[in-house]
């Protein structure tokens, strides 16, 4: 399988940042102007004071060559104003009176065999974000927004070519090493040449070079401006001890617990089964405005379960706290006759949410056949009756995937507009033309699990890609070999679902065969792409932008680990993406969405599923949560606390 070869491989950081910090920072050697070091070596005793003011005046002449801005609280993308102003106490959707207090007992379905959270292979353990720090975080009430974390203050230019990142003085590892510059380049070089190659292919993908001005002054340099949300990666990217990891190969799979800045490092932990952590006490970031209220236990334990319905038990019976629900029988049939639930002690909370919702979907890999064409694609597609599926197997508690970008002002919908069409004509010849007719949607049954006309559409559709129905069999009529393709998924939720679409297809003579694959086994097929197809699902793109390269570009359809599935490589899609990412305002990001919304569904690189429109929860009833909801949805993790009234009790009841 080709390959994209590897970025050039900078200089070591210790080189890069020691290097920099001469410059910059009045070591003799490289940053003092020739006269400055004749005297400074020629000094004695008497002069060196006046030697070395010498010297500083010429750093600082150095230092002012290089353009600065107006230092902000914030960074934004698209002209957009931030939500909270610069004095804010703290996010709306949190109680900043919250006590901390009490372990939050969590968990997790399947196994982890690392603690390093940034590697291409294996497996981490849930939770490993909260042990680290980053150079901005977001709200949950707004997009495109980052408030300086381990940054005091940004500096950005007018035409977006460069960021200066200005770091606080006072946040520090676990260790008590301050986070300097030196750090975050470290970072940097780290993650885009020996991490997932998701840092390279998205967070960075615009950036050009680390440059450190001072130990607390980092500039980042960008190929052009011409993507709007390029320094929102740059911006809010974590940081790493560039100290811990002198001595440690970065990509390496450990159960070694790693060196953080967070507000929670690592307790205690047995690989594989759980991992426990405690809240740092004295946390650099614990008196910020955005911290307030957040990160309320005192400690969080993920216990790993191997098997979905052992897990559910373990709930009912007080083995931990709460659980996501995600199955919809366990939902609707699961808690009957729980005296728990019965008597108040364990509580079915459901949350509506109708912000942007992820994809979830069986992708195509088109990278060989049979899916290569598109029409054996759109037949096998077609033929997911989610109606019935969703009346039979749902619950009716789902609604339907149409779009990648469900439930936003992303999704293409009726004709295009004229925004659109300014995309699109352009690449008239290279398009289908229902790219400009109404936007694409799955076809709808009546649920009764009668799909004859679609039935009679997809067999036609086969018979256009030299397929026809032999004693019951789709065969190929070239090679005479049968239409078969095979499905690995991970969880067993799914599994009802995949079972009906398969009686489906095999009344059209097709047979999917279903394999179920956990752990380092999901992640080495999906890394080597071995499948005809997987499931899996795509988070919420909200805004769409650099990450759809990534995701869906020819330069990613052979690079191990993209997350370039389908191994798609299409130049009209490709352009498409390249308006997304280029478009500077809000609304021509909505107009490029939509226009590659349009191509995209047409492709059909994928069979749409389903989504939930509610947040399911089972708890316990020993929480205490924020009576506001942000937009974007909420972090039990960060947002909950232990409600000291009623713990003990529930906890002594269980």
């Amino acid at each position: 399988m080709p390959m994209i070869p590897d970025l050039k491989t900078p200089r070591p950081w210790s080189a890069l940042v020691l290097g920099i910090t001469a410059l910059f920072a009045g070591a003799p050697a490289m940053a003092q102007t020739d006269t400055a070091a004749e005297a400074a070596a020629e000094a004695t005793a008497e002069d060196a004071a006046a030697a070395g003011e010498e010297a500083e005046a010429a750093v600082e002449t150095a230092t002012a060559e290089i353009p600065r801005g107006e230092p902000s609280y914030a960074i934004t993308a698209f002209g957009l104003e931030p939500l909270y102003p610069e004095d804010f106490s703290n996010w709306a959707y949190v109680n900043p009176e919250a006590p901390r207090g009490g372990t939050l007992r969590a968990s997790s379905y399947g196994s982890f065999d690392t603690l390093n959270r940034f590697t291409l292979r294996g497996e981490s353990a849930d939770g490993l974000q909260l042990i680290d720090s980053s150079l901005g975080v977001g709200s949950a009430d707004e997009s495109s927004v980052y408030y300086g974390s381990v940054v005091e203050s940004y500096e950005v230019a007018e035409d977006r070519t460069w960021l200066i990142l200005n770091l606080r003085h006072d946040a520090y590892f676990h260790d008590h090493v301050p986070i300097t510059a030196e750090d975050v380049i470290f970072t940097y070089d780290a993650l885009i040449n020996h991490a997932h190659p998701g840092y390279r292919l998205q967070v960075y993908a615009e950036v050009e070079s680390y440059e450190a001005l001072d130990d607390y002054t980092v500039r980042v340099t960008f190929r052009d401006g011409t993507d709007p949300e390029a320094i929102l990666g740059a911006a809010a990217s974590p940081v790493l001890p560039a100290h811990y990891w002198a001595d440690r190969t970065f990509d390496s799979l450990t159960v070694d617990p790693p060196l953080g800045s967070g507000p929670y490092r690592i307790a205690a932990v047995d690989p594989g089964r759980w991992i426990e952590y405690e809240y740092v006490p004295d946390w650099w970031g614990a008196d910020l405005p955005q911290f307030q209220g957040m990160y309320n236990f005192e400690r969080i334990r993920y216990e790993y379960f191997r098997d979905d319905t052992v897990r559910y038990e373990a709930l009912k019976a007080g083995a931990f706290d709460y659980i996501g629900v995600t199955s919809p029988q366990q939902w609707s049939l699961g808690f009957d006759d729980v005296p728990a639930v019965d008597d108040g002690r364990l509580i079915l909370n459901e949350i509506p949410y109708d912000g942007p919702e992820s994809y979830a979907a069986i992708s195509f890999n088109i990278r060989t056949p049979p899916f290569d064409d598109v029409r054996v694609r759109r037949a096998v597609s077609e033929l997911f009756d989610f109606e019935t599926a969703n009346r039979v197997l749902l619950f009716g508690l789902y609604n339907r995937n149409t779009s990648l970008f469900q439930n936003s002002e992303f999704a293409a919908q009726g004709l295009p507009t004229e925004g659109e069409m300014e995309l699109l004509d352009p690449l008239r010849d290279e398009l289908p033309e229902e790219v400009f007719g109404e936007a694409y949607l799955p076809p709808v049954t009546d649920g009764t699990g009668r799909n004859r006309a679609q039935l009679r559409n997809s067999i036609e559709l086969l018979a256009e890609a030299g397929y026809h129905l032999v004693d019951g069999r789709m065969v190929n009529d070239e090679t005479g070999e049968p239409l078969t393709f095979e499905v690995i998924y991970a969880s067993p939720v799914v599994e009802p679902v995949l079972l009906h679409y398969r009686d489906g297809l095999r009344r059209a003579g097709i047979e999917m065969v279903l394999r179920s694959l956990q752990g380092a086994q999901w992640i080495n097929a999906y890394n080597d792409r071995q499948y005809d197809a997987l499931v899996g699902f795509l988070s919420a793109l909200y805004p769409p932008g650099r990450e759809l390269r990534d995701f869906f570009s020819s330069g990613t359809a052979d690079v191990e680990g993209s997350q370039n599935a389908a191994g798609i490589a299409d130049p009209a899609l490709d352009a498409l993406i390249d308006a997304v990412i280029s478009s500077q305002t809000w609304d021509d990001r909505i107009a490029a969405a939509r226009a590659f919304d349009r191509y995209h569904r047409l492709l059909t690189l994928s069979v749409p599923l389903y989504y939930d429109p509610a947040v399911r929860i089972a708890q316990w009833d020993v929480f205490g949560m924020p009576e506001t909801r942000p937009r974007f949805g909420f972090s039990i993790t960060g947002m909950w606390w232990h409600d000291i009234t009623n713990t003990a009790a529930q906890f002594e009841n269980r």
